[in-house]
């Protein structure tokens, strides 16, 4: 959730517009990727960042890591882990 909003204030600061395209990866009904591309001049896709999810056996999510996309080095750089223990919150 953190990283989301840190997404949308730096998205919103950069002063991008809300016309956004997402490409997700599904696996078993999970989402395992979740990619985020903004709109440029109406036809072109610039990558803005994207969050791998990892999963435990009853389907339940551990693991959230987001990337943010380098323009200069051309590849995204992990800017972001998140480690959920969601059964010790059944407890």
């Amino acid at each position: 959730m953190i990283t989301n909003l840190i997404m949308a204030s730096l998205i919103s600061a950069a002063g991008l517009s809300t016309n956004l395209v997402y490409n997700v990866k599904m696996e078993n009904n999970r989402l395992m990727n979740k990619e985020v591309f903004s709109v440029e001049d109406g036809k072109y896709l610039k990558r803005l960042f994207k969050m791998d999810f990892t999963y435990n056996a009853q389907g339940q999510v551990t693991d959230k890591k987001t990337y943010v996309w380098s323009d200069a080095r051309q590849n995204y750089i992990l800017q972001q882990t998140e480690t959920f223990h969601p059964t010790e919150a059944l407890k």
